[in-house]
């Protein structure tokens, strides 16, 4: 149990910092206007269904470097070279997808239409998009240095990272957007301008420890290959695909709630920031379980495994029920943080509920599948994250959404998070029952 919180608060503070980060762009483009959320909310959410793709691919470099991290064990300098080849594979793919989904944002416009969303949201989308895009980069490297030092265990830099991003960010976004009146241009070029200068910084100072030294992308330069990327892309397509899949069942739900009505879609906006609360803090957790899980999937340790998984989930669903009572008891919070009218303020009131009761079931399945990555099965999540999400979610929330509008929405996401979540649970038992099995006739066969 020890283990596991000292490797996860450090991580859970960063992705709360990292959250913060979000609310506070939020929270700028409320003082800008209510059209300024619904935009911007609407800009950011394409900008994230498109960065997914890259940042599941690349961010699998974690648990291939917790895996050989483990293989260290019997085999010290194996381990160590396949560290080496995973950051760089992750920094080639990095350079590679940032160019090509870059490209991808010159069709957001027609994408909005299409969408049918308020054609009044789509310029001032787009001047968010256009100065944000500029951030995948640096942030794909943060994601390369981030799996590197939590893999090998050095989870409070990442803390003190994201803690300087947010730093960096907020007077810089506010400058720009309110000083020199660039509005939400200004928010994403803060945000792109900020992301640059922590991955500079953090890089120089990971690189710089002897601890990490040796793992740097521009030493043994022979080893350089695009075969590098193979591995990740095995690994990394599946979970991209997974995560599109819960992307599209979430941004489905921002499609759905701007057929209703700008109001709605600026508070379903603040909704999943609200959704997004926990699942930073579900999410930081996931990956130090998923850490230790690879460490012991390398060395075969599935006992280890097996004590993992128990405790962590005993962690996140007490957390998660807290976190969803709080929500329930105390809504008028989020109102004023966002500055709602009254109206908004009784509708958030009435949604509030429903999404609080997602938290539970959202923490389920972000756990199960993160367990499951660290043994390197993604296959089978993924195929089940295409059921729960699409063939429950996204058609019971069009269908709720006529008799309950924007409640209506939510809740059919919970059904495909609750439904995603019993599937993935069934499959990570399956799979600890199956590989404890094999060690123990392994163990009697020796």
């Amino acid at each position: 149990m020890k283990k596991i919180l000292t490797l996860a608060l450090p991580l859970i503070i960063s992705q709360l910092i990292a959250m913060a980060l979000v609310l506070t762009d939020v929270w700028m483009m409320s003082r800008l206007s209510v059209s300024a959320i619904a935009a911007g909310g609407l800009g950011a959410s394409i900008f994230s269904f498109i960065f997914i793709i890259a940042s599941s691919t690349v961010g699998c470099v974690a648990n291939l470097i917790a895996i050989a991290y483990g293989q260290r064990i019997a085999r010290p300098e194996h381990g160590n070279q396949q560290i080496r080849l995973a950051v760089k594979g992750a920094v080639l793919l990095s350079a590679l997808l940032s160019v090509t989904l870059t490209l991808c944002f010159s069709f957001v416009p027609e994408l909005i239409t299409f969408a049918k969303q308020p054609t009044e949201l789509i310029e001032p989308a787009m001047d968010y998009v256009d100065t944000l895009k500029w951030a995948m980069f640096p942030s794909l490297i943060l994601l390369v240095l981030r799996g590197l030092t939590s893999a090998l265990g050095n989870t409070k830099s990442i803390m003190v990272m994201s803690l300087l991003t947010v730093t960096l960010n907020v007077p810089i976004s506010y400058v720009l957007a309110f000083e020199f009146g660039f509005g939400l241009s200004g928010l994403g070029a803060g945000t792109s301008l900020a992301a640059l200068i922590v991955m500079l910084g953090y890089g120089y100072w990971v690189f710089k420890r002897p601890k990490y030294v040796s793992f740097a992308p521009w030493r043994n330069l022979d080893e350089y290959s695009w075969k590098l990327m193979n591995p990740l892309l095995a690994m990394g397509f599946p979970i991209a695909l997974a995560a599109l899949l819960e992307h599209g069942l979430i941004y489905g739900g921002t499609l759905m709630a701007g057929t209703i009505s700008v109001a709605a879609l600026a508070l379903h906006q603040i909704l999943l920031q609200c959704l997004s609360f926990t699942w930073n803090i579900n999410f930081g957790f996931s990956q130090a379980a998923a850490i230790l899980v690879g460490q012991d999937f390398g060395a075969g340790n599935y006992d280890g495994i097996k004590r993992t998984a128990i405790r962590s989930f005993g962690i996140t669903t007490v957390l998660s029920i807290v976190i969803a009572g709080g929500f329930i008891l105390w809504p008028e919070l989020i109102a004023d943080m966002f500055n709602l009218d009254p109206a908004l303020t009784t509708l958030l009131t009435a949604v509030l509920w429903v999404v609080a009761l997602s938290f539970i079931v959202d923490a389920w399945q972000l756990l199960a599948i993160n367990l499951l990555r660290g043994m390197r099965i993604v296959v089978a999540p993924t195929i089940m994250t295409a059921i729960g999400y699409w063939a429950f979610g996204l058609p019971a929330s069009w269908l709720l959404m006529d008799a309950f509008g924007l409640a209506g929405i939510w809740g059919g996401i919970g059904i495909g998070l609750g439904v995603t979540g019993i599937l993935l649970l069934v499959q990570l038992l399956l799979s600890i029952k199956k590989h404890h099995g094999l060690d123990s006739l392994a163990v009697a066969a020796s």
